[in-house]
């Protein structure tokens, strides 16, 4: 069954399709902060103002007299404010039958689009810190409101495992710790390990030029696969990624390929996309003295020239994220060899790429291979929007402007600690910083907190906070509890923030069982549950196919009214986060969902109502709430505990 957004959009395009071209433009759907503002709200004429040059209330005035009277759902349309178009709908009509479609919805049909979702990829030389966590929950999420939409979704960690940041502890490993490859083999975890011995090499290389000139010479070692360098960079590298994605999993965060840059170099991506780049002009030497000898790319926004290859023939990372790109879309004409990696507790295995063919084979290989995307994100923070933008350029100079469009950089802002979380975690504060709102984290100066220590503490917290509601709890079962708790309280805290937001994390915010946060989303739901069971164990029915609410009277009427309408929302609300960019708004629509449901279970209790039209009514909103959050919190890679 389609959504009333759906049938009104679909219904509404037709209406309008003989007075104005909306190609590129449809309607949008918000719920009114107040009922006398209407039950839905759309920005339509505000988006054809853009597109015609109009004043958005003429435009406005105009379409409300062509709906006026000719939808079904809608009794009538507002003009309001500049522009807004107001629709106050036939009550009884969203009701009829659509109660029990909401509570049970069908799965999405397929879009027969392929969505590639780039996320995580982290250096791969020490253990995840707290600021690589947003990347990965918010990617998870995107990832997961993309397939619920119904497009084909493949998730990809790109993995820089010949960057300097590899050499760093390379250099470290071999010519400070003075190791060999199998005693670097023997160190049972190499990732919390070189978290040390990362931080250790970038204060030594800090005071003496004659050791940074080694990390130079380290890694032009490893991008020469010289040896032991090059053994030892592939060496730490995957047992590093093993440590990542096992922290991940913990956070229900699951990948279908791991992309290595030092596959891209060895199956000479790069010099495939040079051909075409220099064929149309986008690759030239640069006229600039400083740069002689280098080959350069005019970064049109803001009017510079970006280096791709070095005056030594060496390939700046940029180049490589050019060629990875143009392979995403399937535009290099050339591709990776592949073979498993990892596999998960479900059975689901991780693909990675391979220079050469490998001798175990994918389990279940793609159906119509990796990559090939129509539509790619990539899940970067703000630092890196010159080079996402540089990208996008380059797919439109080279005649690819459905790529260009395509492209997204979904982008955002860097997490910090509180001062009282960086006392938690046992990290000294500097003079001034106890009055700051936010203490910046540095994995390079060894001032972080390990992404699985974070995890354990959550986890410890969240244990002592079920003991302490639920004493008779068995030891196993409060473990299991608390560990869901924790991983709620971790992912929405890192994604209920606006991506433009510095986030200053906190232990107590985060857990907070009745404010803002993951565990108030969970203790909702459980409410629920609880209800339902009771009301099973009672022999009482919910309403179906309800057509009315006439057995309900005033402010009832109107607050079950809006939840309701609220709840149909979930399909826009999704869209809306996508299209925006606004991961965000997804929290806050889960976050204001519960608290009217809370409300409204304050006011009107469920099993104690003596009526049975009112009650069966009731029941049939905690079964449509139950249907929706159970989906909005599947999104939000939540998972909903038996008890709290």
């Amino acid at each position: 069954m389609k959504t009333l957004q759906e049938n009104l959009r679909r219904r509404i395009a037709e209406l309008l399709r003989d007075a104005y071209d909306l190609t590129g433009v449809e309607a949008e759907f918000t719920v009114p902060p107040e009922r006398k503002f209407g039950d839905l709200s759309t920005t339509l004429a505000f988006a054809l103002a853009k597109k015609t040059r109009g004043k958005p209330f003429a435009l406005a005035s105009d379409i409300a007299s062509r709906l006026q009277g000719r939808l079904e759902e809608v009794e009538e349309v507002r003009v309001a404010g500049g522009g807004f178009l107001n629709l106050f709908l036939r009550r009884d009509a969203f009701f009829r039958g659509r109660l029990d479609a909401l509570a049970r919805p069908l799965p999405p049909p397929s879009r027969g689009v392929k969505v590639i979702v780039e996320h995580t990829s982290i250096n791969p030389n020490k253990s995840a810190h707290i600021g690589h966590l947003r990347n990965s929950c918010l990617g998870d999420t995107l990832a997961r409101c993309c397939r619920f939409l119904g497009y084909e979704v493949e998730v990809q960690n790109y993995i820089d495992d010949t960057g300097i940041q590899v050499a760093d502890v390379v250099w470290g490993l071999l010519r400070h710790r003075r190791l060999d490859l199998e005693a670097i083999r023997r160190i049972p975890d190499l990732a919390a390990y070189l978290w040390e011995l990362y931080a250790e090499a970038n204060r030594l290389f800090a005071g003496d030029e004659e050791l940074a000139a080694q990390r130079r010479e380290v890694h032009q070692r490893i991008e020469e696969k010289s040896e032991p360098e090059y053994s030892v960079c592939l060496h730490v590298a995957e047992q590093v990624l093993l440590d990542h994605v096992r922290t991940m999993e913990k956070l229900g965060i699951q990948y279908d390929l791991m992309a290595r840059e030092s596959d891209v170099i060895a199956l000479d991506f790069f010099k495939a996309a040079a051909a075409e780049l220099t064929a149309r002009g986008v690759l030239f030497p640069s006229a600039d003295p400083e740069k002689r000898g280098c080959l350069v790319i005019h970064y049109e926004r803001e009017k510079i020239e970006k280096i791709i290859v070095r005056s030594n023939g060496t390939i700046t990372y940029v180049g490589k994220d050019i060629a990875y790109n143009l392979w995403k879309f399937d535009l290099l004409g050339r591709d990776f060899f592949y073979r498993p990696f990892h596999a998960y507790a479900d059975g689901r295995v991780i693909a990675m790429t391979a220079s050469a063919p490998a001798p175990a084979p994918l389990p279940v290989p793609p159906r119509a291979g990796f990559g090939r995307g129509r539509r790619v994100y990539n899940v970067i923070d703000v630092r890196q929007s010159y080079l996402q933008n540089l990208i996008a350029q380059v797919l439109g100079q080279l005649g690819h402007p459905e790529a260009a469009a395509g492209f997204v950089h979904f982008s955002y802002e860097m997490v910090a600690l509180t001062p009282a979380c960086v006392r938690d975690l046992g990290l000294e504060l500097e003079p001034g910083e106890e009055g700051k709102p936010y203490i910046e984290v540095s994995g390079r100066k060894g001032r972080a907190v390990k992404a699985d220590d974070l995890i354990a503490m959550l986890e410890e917290k969240s244990r002592r906070e079920v003991c302490r509601r639920n004493p008779e709890l068995p030891e196993a079962e409060a473990l299991k509890l608390s560990r869901r708790i924790a991983m709620a309280a971790l992912r929405y805290f890192m994604i209920k923030f606006s991506l433009n937001t510095v986030i200053a994390f906190d232990f107590r915010e985060a857990l907070n069982f009745e404010g803002d946060s993951g565990p108030y989303l969970q203790y909702a739901a459980v409410r629920l549950n609880s209800i339902l069971r009771k009301a099973a164990a009672a022999d009482l029915e919910a309403a179906r196919g309800a057509a009315s609410l006439e057995p309900l009277e005033g402010a009832e009427r109107e607050l079950y009214w809006e939840l309701a309408l609220r709840l149909s929302l979930l399909e826009t609300q999704v869209e809306y986060a996508l299209d925006h960019h606004e991961i965000s708004s997804l929290a806050a629509y889960a976050y204001g969902l519960c608290q009217q449901f809370n409300h409204y279970y304050h006011l009107f209790p469920v099993l104690a109502e003596p009526d049975p039209g009112r009650r069966a009514l009731r029941l049939a909103l905690v079964l449509l709430f139950k249907g929706r959050i159970e989906t909005l919190l599947s999104l939000l890679g939540i998972e909903i505990p038996e008890r709290m």
